[in-house]
């Protein structure tokens, strides 16, 4: 998507907060039938498919209809959202969307990239008087915490370490919203702008003040349009990386064509390279759950050799065996595909056209 759309315009993560959220603790005692003053981090642990639930639910709401309909950030031309979960434990959402129209570092005039930050990002503690619930949620769930999760250790000169947040806490204190090169940026790990920020703001994570006030747990919302697309790289890999101790690969290997003896090697491979899943991933994974989904569909092109390309039959193994006795060179039996029909057979206006370009036709189609 971001070779076609270019990069995206924000990157997203809405957390959980199961032990916390107001709405996940209604649900879970209304669905269970047990007093409100049952212990809520039990009632999780007890009930994770309800919890995981109602996580996925509200989320849902969230991004259809103040995303993409409230267009909160602005009108979505494209998204990708991926669900995945904290260390084996509680479940978070990563979202990269693509605004129309939105201002680009590297192309677009400076003032107009920070104006349109200012316009949607802030790190705010707004005033306890005049706005007491943002503030209330804002210093409940947006004050970052160091832990050992996010402090690494980085050689600052010869047998000389220091210890760092790796998401960049405490955050410079800055008078307005300032632009930084795109390049040093991603060698540090950091973002490509520092947002106007006082003393008391140094540990407030990014956010809207509405996606805040909708979703009551934290939020992390990121300008990530660039022109090097070299932050897009770095945002996407975390809606885009494989997951280990999942089932899928596992069966592909079982049903493979490979003989016994490689099944079984590959098979206990899988088994020493996997890892023990929580409560929510279990949940998610039996209940078919969806755990990512894009604005666009993407079409996978066999390229093999045509020897080694696997076709869908349309016929019975019986019945082919019995065609293919009669005239061994006749295809009949074979559906129709992408590489050995419609690509070859094309109308003469797409004669130009390449395997990726009839690719996307058909998709438009």
């Amino acid at each position: 998507m971001i070779a076609e759309f270019g990069s995206p315009t924000f990157f997203l993560t809405f957390s959980c907060a199961e032990y916390t959220s107001e709405d996940i603790r209604e649900y879970l005692h209304k669905v269970n039938t047990v007093p409100l003053s049952y212990n809520s981090g039990k009632l999780c642990t007890e009930d994770p498919v309800s919890a995981s639930r109602q996580f996925s639910l509200k989320f849902n709401e969230m991004f259809n209809k103040v995303l993409i309909k409230g267009q909160v950030l602005g009108p979505v031309s494209e998204s990708n959202y991926k669900k995945e979960y904290q260390a084996r434990g509680a479940p978070h959402y990563h979202c990269l969307i693509w605004i129309a129209n939105a201002p680009v570092v590297g192309e677009s005039r400076a003032e107009d990239v920070v104006r349109f930050i200012d316009e949607r990002v802030t790190c705010n503690i707004p005033n306890k008087d005049t706005c007491p619930q943002l503030h209330e949620i804002v210093t409940r769930y947006q004050l970052h915490k160091c832990s050992n999760y996010c402090k690494k250790k980085r050689k600052f000169s010869k047998n000389v370490f220091v210890t760092k947040c790796k998401f960049g806490f405490p955050r410079p204190v800055s008078e307005e919203t300032v632009l930084k090169n795109v390049q040093q940026s991603m060698k540090s790990e950091k973002r490509i702008y520092h947002l106007k920020r006082n003393e008391q703001e140094v540990r407030v994570n990014d956010y809207n003040p509405l996606l805040l006030l909708l979703w009551k747990a934290n939020i992390d919302v990121s300008f990530t349009s660039e022109c090097s697309l070299a932050l897009a790289d770095y945002v996407s890999g975390y809606v885009t990386k494989a997951e280990r101790g999942h089932m899928q690969d596992l069966w592909q290997d079982i049903f493979d064509d490979r003989g016994i003896y490689s099944k079984l090697f590959r098979i206990g491979i899988r088994c020493l390279d996997s890892q023990p899943i929580g409560l929510y991933e279990t949940c998610d994974i039996l209940l078919g759950e969806l755990l990512c989904r894009k604005s666009r569909e993407v079409s996978w092109i066999n390229v093999e050799m045509p020897h080694k390309r696997k076709r869908n039959l349309t016929k019975k193994l019986s019945e082919v065996e019995e065609i293919a006795a009669k005239d061994p060179s006749t295809e009949d039996f074979y559906g129709e595909g992408l590489v050995t029909h419609f690509y070859p057979n094309r109308a003469q206006e797409h004669e130009e056209y390449c395997l990726y370009d009839q690719t996307h036709l058909q998709g438009q189609r």
